[in-house]
């Protein structure tokens, strides 16, 4: 069982998932009877198909088209070619949209595979009431802020992860992770954290506690703060069950977390930071999508002082008994 279908189970979306991966197989190019193989709650919650209905299947259907198309920018590209609506790629069968796919953008086909899988996760995921649904800026929004010396400076786009970023998983002994409740980011990299489990590295990681009321606080900072409370901390939830599920993937237990009841002053992931270490930080917005999320790089080599003023908030953050609690997460 591949590592999206495990996290697909423990986010309670094994049904969906699976249906939904058998959409793109042969041609793709799903019709709107189609949908019926998917659950019956998945049609009715997330697509509003009430009956069986050619009117109601069909707009079901550009409801489907509609979460595709609202995914961010290289998803949605990868999700068209996995689906092929209106048989965009032709007659071509799944495997060989992939190798067309990778041949056109570049990349290793079986990755490409893995991410599509993880690409129809995140959908699922975003269908959730406290989800945001759009976390990318729309096209062309703001790209002109990239030749000034501010957008110079915050060049790492917290959706349109750089391949810096990328970079900085290989190789890693050690991760440490502090923000909100990092599971879009979770589930993106969740290869790249088994691969680090199992090679003997560590994970820690700080999120926020989803029966405190920092979440709510945070909600209402958010671009989607309307959902419900339940929903709200059903959402928190679910980094930890991608982390729980992370775990019994990878047969190890060597990821430790701490919670805290806060809104944290950035979100940052730290690779390696008691050696040469990188670090990757984000602001926050008020009410923007997460791709508006000032982000910005710090080497320890370039710059000592910088790395160490976040990487000492985090520790602080970290040891403080009183501001944060252990949450397991593991094996069991």
């Amino acid at each position: 069982m591949t590592t999206a279908s495990e996290l697909a189970a423990a986010h309670g979306f094994a049904a969906a998932f699976q249906a939904l991966r058998e959409l793109r197989s042969g041609l793709g190019d799903p019709q709107p009877s189609d949908l019926l193989r998917l659950p019956a709650k998945f049609r009715l919650e997330v697509l509003g198909i009430d009956s069986t209905t050619n009117e109601a299947l069909a707009d079901g259907m550009a409801r489907l088209w509609e979460l595709v198309d609202d995914a961010p920018h290289e998803e949605a590209a990868r999700l068209r070619m996995a689906f092929n609506f209106g048989r965009e790629y032709g007659d071509l069968v799944w495997t060989k949209r992939v190798v067309q796919f990778a041949g056109e953008h570049g990349g290793d086909e079986k990755r490409l595979r893995e991410k599509v899988d993880h690409d129809i996760l995140q959908l699922l995921l975003r269908t959730r009431e406290a989800a945001e649904k759009q976390p990318e800026v729309p096209a062309g929004a703001g790209s002109s802020g990239l030749r000034s010396t501010v957008g110079r400076f915050f060049d790492q786009d917290y959706v349109r992860n750089s391949q810096e970023f990328v970079d900085a998983w290989s190789g890693a002994r050690s991760v440490a992770i502090c923000g909100f409740g990092h599971n879009r980011m979770l589930v993106s990299y969740s290869s790249e954290i088994r691969a680090l489990l199992r090679s003997g590295g560590s994970l820690r990681v700080l999120l926020q506690d989803p029966h405190g009321q920092a979440v709510l606080d945070a909600n209402f900072r958010s671009s989607t703060p309307k959902a419900s409370e339940e929903d709200v901390r059903h959402q928190h939830m679910a980094g930890l069950a991608t982390l729980s599920a992370l775990c019994r993937s990878a047969g190890v237990g060597s990821v430790v977390v701490r919670s805290y009841d806060i809104v944290p002053p950035f979100t940052a992931y730290f690779f390696d930071a008691e050696s040469d270490g990188v670090a990757f930080v984000w602001f926050w917005s008020w009410r923007q999508p997460s791709s508006w999320r000032p982000g910005f790089v710090i080497r320890y080599r370039d710059d000592p002082v910088w790395f160490s003023r976040f990487y000492d908030q985090f520790s602080a953050m970290w040891s403080d008994e009183e501001l944060t609690q252990a949450v397991r997460v593991g094996l069991s």
